[in-house]
């Protein structure tokens, strides 16, 4: 029973997290995973990938092995 608000809120953090080193609005993101927990991280990593897109131009590689 306890398990499953110790993810959301750990998923939080982790997004808060990422989001501050992302440069994004770290609140908005935390508020946004305390409301849906996990359900959330498919759409903040495609909102990452468009910020970093945006900041870096869109012919930019932003992967290289």
């Amino acid at each position: 029973m306890l398990v499953l608000p110790v993810l959301w809120l750990l998923t939080a953090a982790g997004i808060y997290i990422a989001a501050l080193r992302s440069g994004m609005t770290a609140l908005k993101w935390a508020f946004a995973a305390i409301f849906t927990g996990p359900l959330l991280l498919p759409l903040f990593n495609s909102h990452k990938r468009l910020v970093l897109n945006k900041a870096h131009g869109r012919n930019t590689v932003l992967f290289r092995p």
